[in-house]
Parts: structure tokens; sequence; C-alpha cells
């Protein structure tokens, strides 16, 4: 491998691997670290603006918004129907387990490789990925865990009218003002340091239960994601940026929302909890790999 792929790998790699591990190392030392709290102002502030302030500067092809936003939901849709084929197969419980396996760590994790990787323009794409998993996930996801619909939650996410109103300003080539673009800056600037060091602090601080089915849909997770995502991109004609940040998001590993869920409708947290510390371990391992294809 050419030392300079290695270099570029190295430096996409870094800065995850240093806040996340930060993060791990504060929790490790007993440091108090309030999650709820930080995990709701990331959430319903610093995301949100960075959001909006990302789309509102980013230089993309107007129509690769909607393409990759289509290109998402048939992500979604093909890991669901995988995954619940092979938990089937498995005799495990899809309801249990299918959401946690088909929506990836788009935010933490997808994020924050997509901006280190291909700067402002990679960021912008994948915040219309992290957007369809987002609402995918508070609608598809916890309707199956629940066994009911939670549209109020979806509707009180400031998530969603960030990205209507960055999408917007995007296509109609709006341009607020000075001060109002350097605020949503500053409070963007909060989100993926803070996204990072709060994935290192819920790896230290969640239990692996069940090492054996942990390892295997753990696998399953990442071999469906990297699978998909290098046959959907080719199916979907995506390239250049956007094969890359479609490919990186497809195959994060399970997020930690997804526990979050099965904690509160009580299905079965203490496996997705293994998912979550397991997958992301493995997804570390994988990295530099898949960023030499992607890269190159």
């Amino acid at each position: 491998m050419p030392f300079a792929l290695l270099a570029e790998i190295f430096s996409v790699i870094a800065p995850l691997v240093m806040l996340a591990g930060s993060g791990w190392v504060w929790a490790k030392r007993g440091k108090p670290y309030q999650v709820d709290q930080i995990s709701l102002l990331v959430t319903n502030f610093g995301t949100p603006c960075l959001v909006i302030h990302s789309l509102l500067v980013a230089e993309i092809d107007r129509a690769m918004i909607g393409t990759m936003a289509f290109a998402t939901v048939v992500a979604m849709a093909v890991f669901m129907a995988i995954n619940a084929v092979v938990l089937r197969l498995m005799s495990l419980s899809v309801r249990d387990y299918v959401a946690g396996l088909t929506f990836p760590n788009a935010g933490n994790a997808g994020l924050s490789l997509s901006l280190f990787a291909y700067g402002q323009p990679g960021l912008a794409l994948g915040i219309i990925f992290f957007a369809v998993t987002s609402l995918s996930n508070f609608t598809v996801g916890q309707t199956i865990l629940a066994g009911r619909g939670n549209l109020g939650a979806v509707l009180r996410s400031p998530m969603i009218y960030a990205v209507l109103i960055g999408i917007a300003g995007n296509l109609l080539q709006v341009h607020p003002p000075v001060w109002i673009m350097r605020s949503l800056q500053v409070a963007g600037g909060i989100a993926i340091p803070l996204m990072l060091f709060t994935l290192g602090v819920s790896l230290a601080t969640l239990q692996v239960n069940d090492l054996k089915r942990g390892l295997l849909l753990s696998a399953l997770r990442l071999a469906v994601g990297i699978a998909a995502g290098f046959g959907l991109s080719e199916l979907l004609a995506l390239d250049g940026v956007a094969r890359g940040v479609f490919i990186i998001q497809c195959a994060m590993p399970v997020a930690v929302v997804n526990y979050i869920f099965a904690v509160r409708y009580n299905r079965d947290p203490q496996t997705m909890a293994s998912l979550v510390v397991i997958s992301t371990l493995l997804s570390f391992a994988t990295l530099p790999a898949l960023l030499a294809f992607v890269l190159r």
C-alpha cells in the first residue's frame, strides 16, 4: 500500500480513535460524565446547528441530495430484509434485534469519518444519510420494538427541522448574515467532538453479555453493511465523494441509540449493549481496509 494512502487513512482514523479513546479513559478513571444530559445537548442543539451550517455551505450537486436520500432508504430496506431472514434462520427474535442491526451508527462514527475523509462535502452527504436513518429508526425502528408508532417523538426532534431548513437553504441558495453563520458554526462545532467522546464513555460503561451471540450478530451488522454498501453504490451508480460516504455510513457499527431503545422497550438490552461494544471494536479493526478501498 502506498505511503501516501497509509498516511491519509491514518489521518482519517486517528481523530476518531483519539477522541473516543479519551472518553473511554475518562470513564475508566471514574470521572463524572452525564451521558444523558450531554447526549440531549448534542442531539437537540449541537447537531441541528451543525446540520444547518454544513448544508448551507456545502457545494454539492443538488440532485445528489435526493440521490443520497434515496440510496439510504434502499440500504435500510436491504439491511432489514437480510437481517430478518438471517435472524429467523438463527432462531433469534426478529423483533428484538432487527432494528439494531439495520440502523448503523451514522452519527457518532459515520459523520466523523465522512468529515475526516472528505471534508465539508462529505459531511453534508453524511448528514443526509444520518437524517434518513435517524428518521427511520425513530419511526420504523421504534414501532418494531414497541409494537406501536411514535410519530410524536419524530415531530419533536429538532434534527428533522434542521435538515429541512438546511436542504431548503441549499437548494434556494439562501445566504444568511455572517453573524448567523458564525453562530451556527461555533454551536455546531461541539457536536462531533462530544459525539465521539460520548461514544468512548458508552463503550467503557456498557457490559458485554453473551460473547458468542454478540460476535455473530456484530459480524452480521458489519458484513451486511459493507457488502450492501459496495453493491448498492455500484447498482445506483454512485461515484466520488457520494460513493465513499455511502459505503462508510453503511459499514458503521450498531448505534448506541439502539441500546437506549432496547432498554426503553425491554427488548434484551443486555445483548444490544454487547452488540454496540463488539461491533464498534470490530469496526475499528476493519476501518483501515475499508478506507483503503474507498479512498483509492
